[in-house]
């Protein structure tokens, strides 16, 4: 697999929106998978809690092709996202 040669600029921007998308997944279905967990639907909590380790793991591992700068933006878009989904799930009630 060939790799295009990107600036800085591009690859950090590209793992800005990558770990940001992935960070999405990622806390939003925590919000589904606590709600699935508080319904007793552990087999369905379980599948949701292996498939947004799997997509973020993905999505880094991905990024990761692209070198550091690309990781450094997917962390920074993690954290913009998770940040995001605590805004708008806010803590538990």
């Amino acid at each position: 697999m060939i790799v295009p040669d990107l600036t800085p600029v591009p690859d950090t921007a590209l793992g800005l929106f990558g770990g940001f998308l992935a960070g999405l997944f990622h806390f939003s279905s925590l919000w589904w998978n606590t709600r699935l967990l508080v319904a007793e639907r552990a087999r369905n909590a379980i599948v949701l809690q292996v498939a947004r380790f799997a997509v973020t793991a993905t999505t880094l591992a991905m990024l990761a092709w692209f070198g550091p700068l690309a990781l450094i933006g997917a962390a920074l878009g993690l954290f913009a996202a998770r940040g995001l989904t605590v805004q708008r799930f806010g803590e538990s009630r």
